[in-house]
């Protein structure tokens, strides 16, 4: 048991920020967080409000985009893909789209509060931020304890928002 798994209480969510970290060298790319997560390729997402380079995969273009997690693990396998803004809601299966799209670029609620998934029936959102941060809402302790061990010295969001407000 590592001492992570005793934060594990019922389907509480949580909120963790990625930034300014000493075990990362580029921000926003997904590769090593997918590696440290492995249960992320098992969504599907609904990619919105996308600004990347380094892939031309089709699979990326055009807004929004629904892709699966295994597909969009490979792309991040194969290319070294920065995402500079966008946000990943995550499905248990192949979301609708809806009419209101979540938004990474100018988004001012992801700093006050508690965040939580912009798309209401979202599992949890990946949100790359100006390819400084990655922030990850509303996801269980589970996955968290799994980002911790990779990220030691990874933030809790809601923390601080409260340190700033």
């Amino acid at each position: 048991m590592t001492r992570w798994q005793h934060i594990s209480v019922g389907h509480q969510k949580m909120n963790l920020i990625l930034y300014n970290s000493k075990y990362v060298n580029l921000y926003t790319y997904l590769d090593p967080i997918f590696d440290a997560v492995p249960e992320f390729a098992n969504f599907y997402y609904l990619v919105t409000d996308l600004e990347c380079c380094g892939s031309d995969d089709e699979r990326l273009s055009g807004e929004p985009v629904v892709i699966s997690g295994f597909t969009l693990h490979e792309i991040i396998q194969k290319d070294e893909v920065q995402f500079i803004w966008g946000v990943f809601s995550a499905f248990n299966r192949e979301p609708s789209i809806p009419t209101e799209l979540p938004s990474a670029d100018g988004n001012s609620k992801f700093w006050e509060g508690s965040p939580t998934p912009q798309i209401k029936n979202a599992m949890f959102e990946i949100v790359c931020w100006d390819s400084t941060a990655t922030l990850f809402i509303g996801i269980d302790h589970d996955i968290a304890a799994k980002l911790k061990v990779r990220y030691p010295d990874i933030l809790d969001l809601d923390q601080e928002n409260g340190r700033r407000g």
